[in-house]
């Protein structure tokens, strides 16, 4: 695979539209997830791996559907064989990175302002155990541990143990101030997961990031670490709607095109994604209509 997906030439073909379906009817247009179309564009340009490619991208007639988050036009843009996580740490971009955190950090939920445990019944999700030993939340790619300090900070009483699960480079530039209270554990989540048994484990805009393929293999190394009837895994990710998609969602989804292969996904996708590896889908929390939504889910 070796170029962008009719999701691109169905933005690029739709720029000047007021709305658009993203319902497949099989056709390269069905699939424009479009609604705003100049605003997510510029949302692209802004970003430093967007607007050097865009050219070559315009002047596709027909493209293949990305499968491949080894092949990006990321890649493409820079001029880097490195993966874009890869590329940002290394020396010399500094400022990217830290655009990176900054991104990270003070990201909230939209215009609501609110962080995601405020948005839900957190009591609800985890019907938090008095074990003081088991393990309550795993924040799988968690990043510098964000959500979980601000999890953290909140419900300081919680009983469980809360671990932040991060790549070994990311793992080792922890800053000096990570709280103690939080187990910090390198792990690449392609392989299987370590804590068998959590009450949750907590994806943020992880898959994302992924092809279908990927997701898979990535929720296949998850899957038998989780305990009937008592882990669930919590993704905090977009739901597409199946028509009038924001602006939001479609230029997030445009970014994830270019960086990783990737692409944001409607509700019946995520059911058919988590249904091809023993898992479904119990509840979408709606965050107080946010783009960005939790996904509770079991095994099947």
């Amino acid at each position: 695979m070796s170029g962008p997906s009719s999701q691109v030439t169905s933005m690029l073909n739709a720029i000047h539209m007021n709305g658009a379906t993203f319902q497949d009817t099989g056709s390269d247009a069905s699939r424009a997830k479009l609604l705003g179309a100049e605003r997510s564009l510029e949302c692209v340009r802004r970003r430093q791996y967007g607007e050097p490619y865009l050219p070559w991208l315009s002047a596709r007639k027909r493209v293949q559907e990305p499968t491949d988050k080894d092949a990006t036009t990321f890649k493409k843009a820079v001029g880097t064989d490195l993966h874009y996580f890869e590329w940002i740490a290394q020396s010399g971009v500094e400022d990217k990175l830290d655009d990176f955190k900054a991104h990270i950090e003070y990201k909230t939920l939209g215009t609501l302002g609110k962080k995601r445990f405020e948005s839900v019944d957190v009591q609800h999700i985890f019907r938090i155990s008095t074990d003081l030993g088991a393990v309550l939340l795993v924040d799988m790619g968690g990043g510098f541990g964000h959500d979980l300090i601000e999890f953290h900070n909140a419900f300081p009483h919680t009983p469980g143990k809360l671990v932040l699960q991060e790549l070994p480079m990311t793992i080792k530039n922890l800053p000096k101030d990570f709280p103690r209270e939080i187990d910090a554990q390198a792990h690449d989540a392609f392989t299987p997961q370590p804590i068998v048994g959590a009450k949750a484990y907590y994806l943020h805009m992880v898959l994302h990031e992924l092809p279908d393929e990927s997701c898979r293999m990535m929720l296949s190394q998850l899957v038998p670490a989780m305990q009937k009837a008592h882990s669930k895994s919590l993704l905090n990710e977009i739901v597409v709607p199946d028509v009038s998609a924001q602006w939001f969602s479609t230029s997030v989804d445009m970014l994830m095109l270019m960086c990783h292969s990737a692409q944001e996904r409607t509700e019946g996708m995520w059911r058919d994604l988590l249904e091809r590896v023993g898992l479904r889908i119990s509840k979408i929390w709606d965050c107080e209509g946010n783009f960005e939504k939790i996904i509770e889910v079991k095994l099947a």
